[in-house]
């Protein structure tokens, strides 16, 4: 793109229209309060996240935890595969190449993909009747968030983050509530599920669809044309989705192959730091999303500091997390799950290396995403899902949980050394 782009670029709300510098201090502004909004409902619903595996290792056997965790691990990939991580290609589309219908549209078909996947893998008993009970209502609550974050990607384009952040705290916190009621008051945690999904499903509809039509038509009819360019716009990062997500279940499916439910169970505890990780480093990356969107394309040593200053922080994190852990993980494993989870401390110190790595290629993530390098950031994702399947095989079967998580860890470094290594010489040939 033309460098020229920069002149029409539009302002934001309240920017001083009468000086670069007076901009720059605006966007800067603008760019700390969207990372701030999605950085507390982030931490809130990562916590809400959380909140559900401890009240499931303390209400239910560490078998029934697996249950859940395995649910994860099979409705996840399918759903992000066949999702194009519509929501991050929404907020770096500047400039308005797609309709938000045309969105909705291919996240709706999506969705009836995904939940004819899932239903065939219950019904050819891919896994147990036991794992089958709590995987249909996760996978339904799992499509409802999808169909959420579509709702997202457009409030962020259109820089309304404070209804992200408040509709998604929401999400978590009601969410959280109806299934750890349901199991505390003698629910199965199928059963839980299934109140899980229901909240959700009624936040959708009541929150999230009202809140995206007040900013643009949330329906029209589909243009075969213009959805099959979206799909072919989009498919890498649908495939980078379902590689990162099979990345993370990898572990759980070689430890219900080689330990059973319960191993499943206790990684699924010791592993919750992963997706908490990534929710923060989501906020830090959507944040950032639209101004790498228009710095990559107008002022290429703009996107390179950006990424930088994204990049360092996500070391930060790395570092401190990894302190944290060797220092506090037994104590906090005890108090968190009980006595027999903190056993798995060397488990839990390579996962929050990884979960710490991970916040790094979060980062990456969206940058290569802003910059359209799709096939490259899928390139990065196998490779790190062919690193973590090999090694996690390979230790497996001596070590356990410490193997898989081994595993996980070196996935992490390697793509986080070839995904910086690629925005960097991004930055210099622009």
């Amino acid at each position: 793109m033309s460098r020229g782009a920069a002149a029409r670029e539009p302002a934001f709300a309240g920017e001083d229209a009468h000086g670069p510098a007076a901009v720059a201090v605006s966007r800067r502004r603008r760019l700390a309060s969207n990372v701030l909004w999605l950085l507390t409902s982030n931490v809130l619903y990562s916590g809400c996240q959380w909140g559900a595996v401890v009240a499931l290792a303390k209400l239910a056997p560490p078998a029934s935890l697996g249950y859940f965790g395995l649910a994860l691990a099979v409705s996840n990939p399918v759903i992000l595969l066949t999702g194009f991580s519509l929501k991050a290609y929404q907020s770096t589309d500047v400039r308005g190449r797609y309709r938000f219908p045309d969105y909705v549209n291919l996240r709706l078909g999506a969705n009836v993909v995904a939940g004819a996947i899932i239903g065939v893998i219950a019904i050819i008993g891919v896994v147990g009747a036991a794992e089958v009970a709590v995987l249909i209502p996760i996978a339904v609550a799992k499509l409802s968030d999808a169909t959420s974050e579509t709702c997202y990607g457009l409030a962020q384009k259109h820089d309304r983050m404070r209804f992200v952040a408040l509709s998604k705290t929401a999400r978590g916190a009601i969410g959280l509530a109806a299934l750890v009621a349901v199991v505390a008051l003698g629910g199965t945690v199928a059963q839980g599920a299934w109140a899980l999904a229901t909240t959700w499903i009624v936040l959708l509809l009541t929150v999230d669809f009202r809140g995206a039509r007040a900013l643009e038509p949330v329906l029209g009819r589909p243009d075969p044309r213009v959805i099959w360019r979206l799909v072919r716009d989009t498919a890498p990062l649908g495939v980078v989705a379902g590689a990162e997500a099979m990345t993370q279940s990898l572990p759980r499916y070689l430890l219900q192959l080689t330990e059973g439910a319960t191993s499943v169970g206790y990684y699924t505890a010791v592993s919750a730091v992963v997706p908490a990780l990534s929710q923060l480093a989501g906020a830090l990356g959507n944040g950032a999303a639209p101004s790498l969107g228009w710095t990559v394309s107008t002022d290429a040593r703009r996107f390179r500091g950006l990424v930088v200053r994204l990049v360092g922080a996500g070391v930060f994190a790395s570092v401190a997390l990894a302190l944290g852990a060797a220092v506090l993980g037994r104590w906090f494993l005890t108090l968190a799950y009980g006595a027999d989870y903190a056993a798995f401390q060397g488990t839990f110190l390579l996962v929050s290396v990884a979960a710490g790595v991970g916040v790094i290629n979060i980062v990456t993530y969206f940058a290569l995403v802003a910059a359209r390098r799709l096939w490259l950031l899928l390139t990065i994702e196998c490779l790190g899902l062919v690193v973590t399947g090999a090694v996690a095989a390979a230790l497996v079967r001596s070590y356990g949980l410490g193997g898989v998580a081994t595993g996980v860890a070196l996935g992490a470094a390697v793509m986080a050394v070839f995904g910086v290594t690629a925005l960097l010489r991004e930055g210099r040939g622009r």
